[in-house]
């Protein structure tokens, strides 16, 4: 049986900033953020783009055949993901399919950057290749960056490409592949970042160390015993996870501790920065956001979580499922669909607070037990054409009755 995450049907909710963001399946392996955008890519195959001001999905996407391993913003509002499949992928902001894609790669991508113009992106693969690709004419460039999995890379200022790798071995490459400067390291590297045209790389060894373009080793900071494993940087400031938890927010000169704090009681394997605040996301799929004044949490998804109905029935086993995307509490629109309370006698496409696509607005269907189940029947694609829902349906009949029995009774209990 295929049980069907209620995808969103509705795209933008209202404002919520200061909730944590729930929509993803699996670990949350990447993100990025610029302005009111977030980008987050995750195991369960899909990348989620993020409107901040609502605290809701935007778009909803699945493409890549695995775990969606890197995801970049593009200056124009459109953004790229990259996978397990080694694909890339660019997507307009409200794409259902990506614009352009490259060929299914022979190792996976580890990690992925775009140019301050957006002009290039970059990917770097498990089996030490690189990969560039010229949006202007679609043209794809390899190279035999490492002998090892590329752990990180990242565009400086001039354009030109640097590269870590479990080969022990930081590279500045200029736009033909030709090696301008080489650094050999201590220890692993887990991740790169520019920061004021410099290189910050963390490591398996706990340590943070900024190398110039030349490759010589500027200042550095032990962090602690574990590997760090998520790095980001933005503007003079840096960010580095460790893989129980701990996030340490850094000037990017000299390094100069500003805040630490615990974001997860295990890894957190993504970490982004904006203005005044982290997002972190780790194995439980919860996107969290943290001030960057004193390291307290931002978001409260977790406590209405706790406090949604539920009960010991089968329906409100399968519910588990559809609950990744939406919740039962009332405007509870942090995840990445839009909030179910009270969805029967609802027409479709009258949720206030929501943009819908004039697919949707064209249908006449009023939510109701029998229109719900018929929807988990035949599959969002022929029941609903037009919405962001994957395609999966719910096969057995009694599977979808105990579904909708569920929603009636948690309707119920909520008063509706």
């Amino acid at each position: 049986m295929r049980l069907l995450c209620l995808a969103a049907l509705l795209a933008l909710a209202s404002p919520a900033p200061a909730q944590d963001l729930r929509g993803h399946g699996g670990p949350v392996g990447a993100l990025d953020v610029a302005g009111d955008r977030l980008l987050s890519g995750s195991f369960d195959t899909r990348a989620i783009l993020w409107d901040l001001t609502r605290a809701s999905a935007r778009n909803v996407t699945r493409f890549h055949e695995g775990n969606v391993t890197g995801v970049a913003l593009l200056p124009d509002g459109g953004f790229v993901t990259a996978g397990q499949d080694g694909r890339i992928a660019l997507w307009q902001a409200e794409s259902r399919a990506p614009d352009f894609a490259t060929d299914p790669g022979v190792s996976a991508i580890a990690a992925l950057a775009i140019s301050e113009d957006g002009a290039r992106i970059a990917a770097g693969f498990w089996d030490g290749q690189v990969q560039v690709l010229d949006r202007a004419t679609g043209q794809v460039h390899s190279h035999q960056a490492h002998s090892e999995r590329v752990t990180g890379l990242g565009f400086l200022p001039s354009g030109d490409l640097v590269t870590v790798g479990g080969d022990l071995r930081l590279v500045r490459w200029d736009g033909a592949f030709a090696p301008l400067a080489r650094a050999d390291l201590p220890d692993l590297p887990n991740g790169l970042a520019i920061s004021k045209g410099r290189i910050a790389v963390i490591f398996a060894e706990g340590a943070l160390r900024l190398f110039a373009p030349s490759g010589e080793l500027l200042p550095e900071r032990f962090l602690t015993d574990r590997p760090l494993v998520a790095l980001a940087a933005r503007g003079s400031d840096i960010a580095a996870a460790a893989i129980d938890g701990t996030v340490w927010y850094l000037t990017a000169d000299a390094l100069t501790q500003r805040v630490m704090f615990s974001a997860a009681t295990g890894p957190v394997w993504a970490l982004a920065l904006a203005s005044g605040q982290a997002f972190t996301a780790g194995a439980d799929g919860l996107i969290r956001r943290w001030s960057l004044e004193d390291g307290a949490a931002l978001g409260g998804e977790d406590g209405q979580a706790q406090a949604e109905y539920t009960d010991d029935s089968r329906g409100a086993e399968i519910w588990r499922a559809c609950a990744v995307c939406h919740s039962l509490i009332p405007d509870d629109h942090s995840r990445a669909g839009p909030s179910l309370h009270g969805i029967f006698g609802q027409r479709i496409a009258t949720q206030p607070g929501y943009d819908y696509s004039p697919a949707l607005e064209a249908l006449d269907i009023i939510w109701s037990p029998r229109t719900v189940a018929e929807l988990f029947e035949h599959g969002p694609e022929a029941y609903t054409p037009g919405s962001r829902m994957p395609e999966q349906r719910i096969a057995e009949a009694a599977d979808r009755v105990a579904l909708v029995e569920f929603l009636a009774r948690a309707a119920a209990e909520s008063g509706q």
